[in-house]
């Protein structure tokens, strides 16, 4: 049986100050995938467009960079990037990746989680913010 891991976008809204990934992004919806993540998932990462990977623990420092402002190869060549340091921590035999995020990461990730061998799936395919904040809502505990 194949581990299930979460590999969730960070978020537009930050903190003003260093923090670890799980508390330096600041959006609804982030907040709800790390939740998600925390109750679904035996492990799980996060990607942005600055650093790539992200650990949960990792410490984020304040940045304004965004995926939107780089060229077709600049994403293909991060997708790559996320996905080889993916493989450096999970065996491509051994888990199914959960890709969370918007199609505008996800179109450079997919084939790149493809080419290394992971099976992915995408629980929130096709919808949109307010369509996913319900999605995690129906699918946590009440608080």
């Amino acid at each position: 049986m194949q581990i299930a891991v979460g590999l969730l976008a960070t978020a537009r809204k930050k903190q003003s100050h260093p923090a670890p990934v799980t508390e330096f992004y600041t959006s609804p919806l982030f907040r709800k995938s790390v939740k998600y993540a925390l109750l679904t998932y035996r492990r799980f990462y996060f990607y942005n467009a600055k650093d790539g990977l992200l650990l949960p623990e990792q410490i984020m420092e304040p940045y304004d960079v965004s995926i939107k402002t780089f060229t077709i190869e600049e994403k293909k060549h991060w997708a790559a990037t996320v996905v080889d340091e993916l493989k450096r921590y999970e065996s491509p035999e051994e888990v199914t990746v959960y890709l969370h995020g918007g199609y505008v990461y996800r179109k450079f990730l997919q084939p790149e989680l493809k080419r290394y061998g992971f099976n992915y799936e995408v629980p929130l395919k096709g919808m949109g913010i307010g369509k996913q904040l319900s999605w995690y809502d129906r699918n946590l505990p009440p608080e």
